[in-house]
This record gives C-alpha cells, structure tokens and sequence, in this order.
C-alpha cells in the first residue's frame, strides 16, 4: 500500500515538471507579471514625484521689476529735548524705553534689572543691579545716571552708548529703569538743566540725511563682501595654525565658526574692551556660534582668546579693505 501511495505522488510530481515547471507557457506568464509589477512601481514613482502646483515665479517677476528710488531728502531737525518732559516722563516714552531695555540692556541687567542677565555670569565686576542703592559709580540721580550711559564705567562691563544709542533713546531706557526696578531720587530742575547743556541736549538731534535706494543697495553689497572676505580669511589663518594657543581655545568653544566669526564681525565695538568681547560672545552662545561651555573659560583663557581674536580681526579687516 506504501509503495502505491509512493509511486501515485511521484507520477503527479513527474505531471507538473513536464507539463508546468518546464512548460515555456508558464515562463511566460511569469515573465509578464514582473513586467507588469515593475510598469506598475515606475507609475507610482511619477505620481509622488510630480509636482501639481506650478511653480510660483510673482518673486522673479518682483525682481525683474526696476526699483525706483526715493528722491533725497535734505537733513532736518529733530526735536528739542525739554527740561519740562525729563521731569515728567510720558507712557509713550517709558514703553519706548522698555523695548530698547530688552535690546541694549537685559543681557547684561537681566529682564528684572537685577543684575542677573546671561552674560552676567563671565562679568567681573557684576552688571548693575538697579533695585540696590549702595554702590553706584555716579549716582542714581537721572542726571547722573545719564552720564553713566553715555560715558560708560572705567574697569567695567558698562560701555559709553552716546555714539550706537541716541540721546532721546537713552533718556528713555533711563525713564523706563527708574519707574520699573526701585526707588530713585529725583533731580532739580537746575540739575536737569546742567545736564541738558553739559550734553547738548537743548540742540535738536538731526537725522541722517536718507539716500537712494540704489546707493544703499550698493553699500550694502560692498559691506556684505567686505564681511565674508574678512572672515573666511580668519577662519583660514586660523586652520592654518592649529597650534596657536588661541586657536586651540577658539576650536573649542565654538560650534559654527562661521557663525561665530559673523557674529564677531557684526559688533565690531568689542574689539576695544575685553568685557565687550565676553558680553557678546556669551550673550547667545549657541545662537552666535559658540559652545556653553565658553562660560567656563578661565580669566587667562579670556584674555588670550581676545588678545589673539582682536590681532586677527584688524590684520585682516586692513588687508581686506587694501585688497
């Protein structure tokens, strides 16, 4: 019975080698479904690598458009700084103040005027803490406070703003300072009036006279070209000389050397103090191309990184502007 069984299953495996498995029919039919599922991938393909939506050219046509300059407007006078609105600061004022707070001042001050902000932790001395009444370099008068300001503190952090922050700008973060972080004393009217002609307050400020377009557009292309020149010429010297003690410490807390060294071309007013320099590098670390960890640098370590920064910074912006 076992060997019938045998002999049926080898009679029906003998069936399908002849009459499928060597059958040119069946290579056929074979051959034609893969062709069917490969034309059927390719399909699939074009459709999720067509693009349905016509591309949007309105931008090209934007630039291809001529751009008209704005005619020349001749210098004017700006407004008179009044002894009478020092001594009353309006809203519009102190809410002017507070946003020019945010851009200039809470960095280093810290939002709440405590002294607390970012780059406080690498500033030795601290940033003013302006809810404290003991140790103020000028005063806490207005008057005095201006001066601050505008002079900025020998040996500190504090940088004079007269020539990046105008007057009117200036007595406004004041204004704002004093109504929102403490008590502070209020000047005379003789006081104010020293102020205003110790500083020339009482003269209008003038704004800048306003250029075409198309010469502004120049000078924006020119500094732009200027900029990326200095700073890949940097950032070759640097890879140039990796055993320069301040090239080991700059590769080290950087993360973007390009952004950093943008960043550093972009201020370029912290070439002439040392806290300056350690205000803007840990201002925003990691959005201005550095490491957190550049906080950690010892005083040494600071000073050698500004040292040689500050050397390849004015070799190069000289050879650049001659080139």
């Amino acid at each position: 019975m076992e060997n019938k069984n045998q002999k049926s299953n080898q009679e029906r495996s003998s069936f399908f080698v002849r009459n499928v498995w060597w059958s040119p029919i069946f290579y056929v039919y074979f051959l034609s479904v893969l062709i069917a599922l490969g034309m059927l991938y390719i399909r699939r393909e074009n459709m999720v690598n067509r693009n349905s939506i016509s591309p949007d050219i309105a931008i090209d046509t934007a630039y291809s458009m001529p751009i008209k300059d704005i005619p020349p407007v001749p210098a004017g006078s700006g407004a008179t700084i009044e002894v009478s609105t020092l001594l009353q600061p309006t809203k519009v004022q102190l809410n002017n103040g507070q946003q020019l707070f945010k851009i200039y001042c809470s960095s280093c001050h810290g939002a709440d005027g405590k002294g607390d902000g970012p780059a406080s932790a690498s500033l030795n001395p601290k940033p003013r803490d302006f809810h404290g009444t003991t140790g103020w370099k000028n005063g806490r008068l207005l008057s005095e406070m201006f001066k601050t300001v505008s002079e900025g503190v020998s040996g500190s952090a504090m940088v004079s703003f007269a020539a990046s922050i105008s007057a009117s700008d200036r007595l406004a973060i004041l204004d704002y300072v004093r109504s929102s972080f403490g008590n502070f004393p209020k000047d005379s009217p003789e006081e104010l009036q020293e102020m205003v002609k110790t500083y020339n307050l009482g003269k209008a400020e003038t704004p800048a006279t306003r250029i075409p377009v198309s010469e502004a557009m120049k000078q924006i292309e020119e500094e732009a070209t200027s900029l990326v020149r200095t700073t890949a010429a940097i950032s070759s010297y640097i890879s140039q000389h990796p055993s320069d003690n301040g090239s080991q410490i700059f590769g080290n807390v950087v993360i973007n050397r390009q952004r950093a060294l943008t960043t550093l071309a972009n201020s370029n007013f912290w070439s002439k103090n040392e806290s300056d320099f350690v205000m803007i590098v840990t201002a925003d670390e990691v959005q201005n191309g550095f490491d957190p960890k550049v906080a950690q640098l010892s005083t040494q370590d600071w000073q050698t990184l500004y040292d040689y920064l500050k050397g390849l910074f004015l070799s190069k912006t000289l050879a650049s502007n001659n080139g």
